[in-house]
């Protein structure tokens, strides 16, 4: 029985690694050919060839491998048992890995083991790698490994490609980690009770590193992390954050835990956060530790699958929310800020949320559900496109509306439950767009209520009538009136008196006193008030409480040319021949002038960049090219008309238009990534290197190179750093560039 079991014993020694395996025979650089034997089948020999990644390699106790160039293996076995020493020397290089990490005991190829080495058991510097490649796969499969090794040295880099799944099953700590590709899956050990998490964490050496947060994860675009962990998804140690955790625009980060948590001192969420999965109500991703960072501020998230999901308190959102399955996204205790620069949108389902704040500097916040917002919506600025759907505030009794500015446009219906019994500019001003004609149609009620639960309906007609033939209670004639008009209800009964105010916004109005508040063919109840504020262009009017159901309220005048609806209907900015042109198309088109004006922020400042004159032969269609644009900026246009014979204006919308594509990062020093060879510096015409600077820094934010962009010594300067990221600033009178530039 006993040579039974040695025998038995010899053959899982022999058969545990593959042929052509290699194993270190003595310390060394990788590519010194005595330092290696292969494994033919059988027996250990002396190697021929140098390990490829085609190849495991085992490193075995005692010894240390050192790179003096980039290499690729495919697994890479490392002895982990006590006073192992420094096994792997990457000297600043880069190991590609096509299989696994794994520790082991004993002679190669040993038995399997966790890592627990607290000195420099890998790398020797920041620039050190290690990048796992490849088909799908386990890279670091369970009880192989663990972040004992806590010392290292080495950065980590996920490069699988597209489609590609990496299983992290033990817990792995190095210095930074990135995901370039493919996707990186956390796998939850679900064989023990509570399931184990294979934590992401970072180097404890405090002299060399400092005592509070270190280390970064990155997920470039494209790429994913899955973690199926609850606790233990990040951090430096037991009780210090990571400094930073980055998910960039175009980058996945999905979580299948009940209530994950992040430790990380800095949040950057540009990319979708996904929650999905569990099998009871989930909470929002947080984090717990004392020195880490709120993440709060997020661009897309998505709950997928059939469990509820629970917002934080507050939520910062550059992008959409999404609901794709079954379950619901709760913010019936949220604050949500809605904050993007473009486009965003609300999809799948009706949002209930306790406070919302509109606070965009571009592009409109649609949804496709109704809008219940229990207690305030803050109006700031950006436009609220309703989609033919119901808003409703202040259900609670204890929020309202808080303007400052912004609109709402194509609602059903607003409803402001609980109506204030003091109304103001701030809590009585209703933002509606009037898409029909153009503009701002706003609404505001002033005075004291007897509350009750306000409807307002804006029933949208392009276009007025301008015989309208009768008289306002005054005795005045009413000879124009827009058809558009809106309609109260739901005020509590009272006999006070509100001033009712209606803007007049892009319709061309001679004299703001002009401005009178009518019904749709009749005189609207209560008594006009002279018009106010040549900018804003406010109709009033006193109307009784109890006179506003039934009636249709919409702008009129007792002039007939007096307002007329905004001539443009067409107006739009694109870049041709490196150059925006602005094209805009105008109805019943009056002799004048258009003039052309530019903004970079269109709250403050407005240029005028030029003027063209009306030309019946154009037709009504006319363009501009802005020469003196710059390619890298983001610039909003407009057109003014000013008629030639009464000085009237008539203001068009506003257009952004966007930079031209950011220069890519092999177009300014290149090749990139850089190996050898000549390198090169194209810049664009706008920047003089005679006066430009660049400024060179190392990930970890450390400054290495300043100089003049035409010192003869920038290149040589470049090519002497060691292999690894950097962060390249070009900074010029006209612009500053910011790109990354790899040196392999």
């Amino acid at each position: 029985m006993s040579a039974f079991g040695v025998m038995c014993l010899t053959c899982a020694v022999l058969y545990a690694q593959e042929t052509g395996a290699f194993r270190t025979v003595s310390t060394g650089n990788f590519n010194n050919l005595t330092i290696w034997e292969i494994f033919d089948g059988s027996t250990w020999a002396a190697a021929s060839f140098l390990p490829n990644q085609n190849h495991d390699i085992y490193i075995d106790q005692t010894h240390t491998l050192t790179l003096t160039q980039n290499e690729a293996v495919k697994s890479l076995f490392i002895n982990a048992e006590a006073g192992a020493g420094q096994k792997l020397n990457l000297n600043g290089f880069n190991l590609d890995v096509y299989g696994s990490l794994q520790g082991f005991d004993g002679a190669a190829p040993g038995t399997p083991n966790r890592a627990w080495n607290s000195i420099n058991w890998i790398g020797d510097s920041p620039t050190s790698t290690i990048t796992f490649r490849g088909n799908s796969r386990v890279t670091i499969p369970l009880n192989t490994w663990s972040a004992q090794s806590d010392r290292s040295r080495y950065s980590v880099i996920f490069d699988p490609g597209p489609g590609q799944t990496l299983i992290i099953e033990e817990a792995f700590k190095a210095l930074s980690f990135i995901i370039r590709s493919g996707t990186v899956l956390q796998r939850l050990d679900t064989s023990v009770t509570p399931g184990n998490c294979p934590t992401f964490s970072f180097n404890t050496e405090t002299t060399v590193f400092g005592p509070g947060p270190f280390g970064e994860l990155i997920i470039e675009p494209g790429a994913q992390l899955i973690s199926e962990c609850n606790d233990g998804i990040l951090f430096r140690s037991g009780s210090i954050s990571a400094l930073l955790f980055i998910l960039q625009n175009g980058a996945e980060l999905i979580l299948e835990g009940e209530t994950p948590e992040i430790e990380a001192a800095n949040f950057q969420l540009n990319g979708t956060i996904i929650h999905r999965g569990g099998s009871s109500t989930k909470t929002f991703l947080a984090s717990t530790y004392p020195d880490a960072a709120i993440p709060n501020a997020i661009r897309n998230l998505e709950l997928q699958g059939s469990e509820d999901l629970i917002l934080p308190s507050e939520l910062f959102i550059l992008g959409d929310l999404r609901q794709s399955g079954t379950g619901e996204i709760t913010a019936t205790s949220s604050h949500l800020y809605f904050v993007g620069n473009g486009d965003q949108q609300i999809e799948n389902f009706l949002l209930n949320s306790q406070n919302m704040s509109l606070n965009k500097p571009a592009g409109d916040l649609t949804i496709e559900a109704d809008l219940n917002v229990t207690e305030t919506l803050y109006l700031q600025s950006g436009s609220l496109d309703l989609n033919g759907n119901t808003l409703t505030v202040n259900s609670s009794g204890i929020g309202g509306i808080n303007y400052s500015g912004g609109t709402w446009k194509n609602a059903n219906s607003f409803i402001y439950s609980n109506l204030p019994t003091t109304l103001t500019a701030t809590n009585g001003t209703f933002p509606f767009e009037d898409v029909a004609n153009g503009g701002e149609r706003l609404v505001q009620l002033l005075g004291t209520t007897a509350g009750g639960d306000l409807e307002i309906t804006f029933t949208e007609f392009e276009g007025a009538d301008f015989n309208a033939g009768f008289q306002d209670t005054d005795g005045t004639d009413i000879l124009y009136r827009l058809f558009s008009y809106f309609q109260f209800s739901g005020f509590n009964p009272s006999p006070n008196l509100l001033e009712l105010r209606i803007s007049a916004d892009q319709l061309i109005v001679d004299d703001v006193d002009d401005l009178r508040i009518v019904g749709t063919g009749y005189a609207a109840p209560g008594n006009n008030i002279s018009g106010l504020d040549p900018v804003r262009l406010w109709a009033r009017r006193e109307v009784p409480i109890n006179d506003f159901s039934g009636i249709n309220f919409t702008i009129g005048s007792f002039r007939t040319l007096s307002i007329l609806p905004i001539e443009f209907f067409d107006f739009e900015a694109s870049w041709k021949e490196s150059a925006p042109e602005i094209r805009w198309k105008v109805r019943d088109e009056k002799a004048g002038q258009f003039e052309v004006y530019r903004s970079e922020n269109p709250k403050e400042t407005w240029n005028l960049l030029g003027a063209v004159e009306s030309d019946p032969e154009k037709q009504g269609r006319y363009n501009w090219q802005d020469v003196t644009a710059k390619k890298f900026k983001t610039y909003f246009y407009r057109i003014k008309h000013v008629e030639e014979t009464t000085d009237l204006i008539s203001w068009s919308t506003t257009v952004r238009l966007n930079p031209i594509n950011s220069i890519p990062e092999n177009g300014i020093i290149y090749p990139n990534p850089y190996t050898t060879g000549p390198l090169h510096l194209k810049l664009p015409a706008e920047i003089d290197p005679k006066t430009a600077e660049i400024k060179v820094f190392h990930k970890n934010g450390t400054s290495l190179i300043q100089e003049s962009l035409d010192s003869p010594q920038l290149i040589s300067d470049l090519k002497r750093l060691r292999p690894g990221l950097y962060f390249i600033q070009i900074n010029s009178s006209e612009i500053q560039l910011n790109f990354r530039w790899i040196r392999k």
